[in-house]
């Protein structure tokens, strides 16, 4: 009986992912097996912690989860977090850029292939299980979830054009050709005027993501939430790791139309479309990184050549996240004050203490309330109309830890739909 045995609680990340991985492929909602294991864990964890010894006596003290509730406590489960949306009269008309009655589109995009570790593929269906929906709708959204994208009919034995031995991206078919799904996806979907939520997967489905919001809304601004700056190019990738690519890949002066053609399964990003539109790239000027904290030597000289908008946590440390945010948001407005803008959060942008179901965590991120922050600074300024969330892992942490990673992507995607304290 595992509320018997602490050490039953502790599932091992093989059979966490052996668990998470077998997912249903057509709707991407139905229950799986891991998440009822999930499930079974949370119960019988927070049975065993209301459950102790007293450090004072040798008899042990039980107390019900109900009385432990009333009591307080800041256990798994045991913490209030309110959907409620803004009630100020005095802010700016939210989703300005979205059509109305407000209608949020989940995109889910279980990309695996940008990096070295399954289980990212797995984010999708752990935020709908942490009730992504039901918060959404809490908060005024009409909901329209679109399942999970189904990469696994790609394949990369299609012809001998792509056996290019001089391609340094790794798993460039499969992560390009994934791509050009979630960036036809989310063109048609902001074009409708819904926003567009991409859940992935890790980063490398911004490839896809920001592709098909340029397309849709070729004003955009973005803003970059992560530790990396993911400003790689195949020539000058250190891993040939894809999420750490989708930035230059996107950007005329660190990729071009010509070096794009040139990358199995990236083709479609260089050519025209049936209207003859080539696909609109991301200008240095129209992105602002924050939370920055591990930057390659090449993606440091790049950021200071082109002059990109560059926040790291010594900038948080000394100005502190809100003055930060307002510095990032003027920089992406101060030519085109009514542009739409585009957030895509990494999970590794906050502190690994607090999320550390993720694959390349970096100590010194962004505390509880400065992640959150930065989510309701972009909301706030009237102008998001599109986000991702991307590199939730459950298998790289024991089950408490891909739980409370999993609720703090939760819950920074209700801040950035409009969660407010009042």
């Amino acid at each position: 009986n595992s509320t018997n045995n602490p050490h039953m609680l502790m599932m091992t990340t093989t059979t966490l992912h052996r668990l998470i991985i077998h997912r249903t492929t057509t709707s991407g909602l139905k229950s799986n097996r891991t998440v009822n294991e999930l499930r079974r864990w949370k119960s019988d964890y927070t049975s065993k912690k209301h459950s102790q010894t007293s450090p004072l006596s040798s008899t042990t003290t039980t107390t019900t989860i109900e009385t432990a509730s009333n009591a307080g406590g800041c256990g798994l489960g045991n913490v209030r977090d309110q959907m409620l949306p803004t009630t100020m009269n005095n802010t700016n008309e939210l989703y300005q850029h979205c059509s109305k009655p407000h209608t949020v589109s989940i995109i889910g995009a279980p990309m695996t292939y940008g990096q070295p570790f399954i289980g990212t593929d797995c984010g999708p269906a752990m935020l709908r299980e942490a009730g992504l929906r039901s918060k959404l709708t809490a908060l005024g959204w009409r909901v329209e979830d679109l399942n999970d994208l189904n990469f696994e009919q790609i394949t990369d034995v299609d012809s001998t054009q792509h056996n290019n031995s001089n391609n340094k991206a790794k798993n460039s078919i499969r992560v390009g050709k994934g791509a050009e799904m979630i960036a036809n996806v989310v063109h048609e979907r902001a074009s409708m005027g819904r926003f567009p939520l991409v859940l992935g997967g890790d980063h490398s489905v911004a490839i896809g993501s920001l592709a098909g919001i340029l397309k849709a809304r070729p004003r955009t601004g973005v803003l970059w939430i992560d530790a990396h700056a993911d400003l790689n190019t195949p020539d000058i990738s250190g891993s040939g790791n894809m999420h750490g690519m989708p930035v230059g890949l996107l950007m005329e002066e660190m990729c071009s139309s010509e070096d794009l053609s040139k990358i199995p399964g990236l083709e479609w990003l260089a050519k025209a479309d049936d209207d003859e539109q080539t696909q609109p790239k991301l200008r240095p000027d129209s992105i602002a990184y924050v939370a920055l904290r591990d930057v390659d030597l090449e993606e440091r000289v790049a950021i200071r050549e082109l002059g990109i908008a560059a926040f790291t946590m010594t900038d948080i440390d000394r100005y502190g996240i809100g003055a930060v945010m307002d510095m990032a948001l003027s920089h992406l407005l101060k030519d085109d004050p009514t542009r739409p803008i585009h957030l895509s959060y990494d999970i590794d942008a906050v502190d690994p203490g607090l999320a550390p179901a993720t694959g390349t965590a970096v100590r010194g991120g962004l505390t509880f309330r400065e992640a959150h922050y930065v989510a309701e600074a972009a909301a706030q300024s009237g102008l998001l109309a599109s986000a991702d969330l991307v590199e939730l892992n459950p298998q790289l942490a024991d089950p408490m830890g891909a739980m409370e990673t999993t609720e703090l992507g939760l819950q920074i995607i209700t801040s950035l739909m409009g969660k407010s304290i009042i």
